[in-house]
């Protein structure tokens, strides 16, 4: 079954009471023929709206994947980049033992 939107099936509804007021007032060919041609156009006009929607909403679901995406992109970023700086304060801290080590061999030669 097919799905109609609310303004489409208020368009329908619209014409059928139109033709029936057009008919009990003995509306002529032309005028019945007017008012289905108008329905038609707002069916199309509603058809046409509901393509923009669903294009719209691919959109949109494209969009938010692909900020899923990046910021997963940035989690990953942001953790290799705090393993960096552990290694680096783990080198800094090093360098300072060593540093310190060698002042103090330096002092002990000083003082023989």
């Amino acid at each position: 079954m097919i799905k109609m939107s609310a303004y489409k099936k208020s368009s329908l509804a619209g014409v059928a009471i139109l033709s029936i007021a057009l008919l009990g007032g003995c509306a002529s060919t032309g005028d019945l023929n007017k008012a289905q041609s108008t329905a038609q156009q707002a069916s199309d006009k509603a058809d046409q709206a509901n393509a923009a929607a669903a294009a719209a909403k691919t959109a949109a679901d494209q969009a938010a994947q692909k900020a899923d995406q990046a910021n997963a992109t940035a989690e990953q970023a942001k953790s290799t980049a705090d393993a960096a700086k552990a290694e680096a304060d783990k080198a800094m801290q090093e360098v300072d033992e060593l540093a310190q080590k060698i002042d103090r061999m330096f002092k002990k030669t000083m003082q023989k």
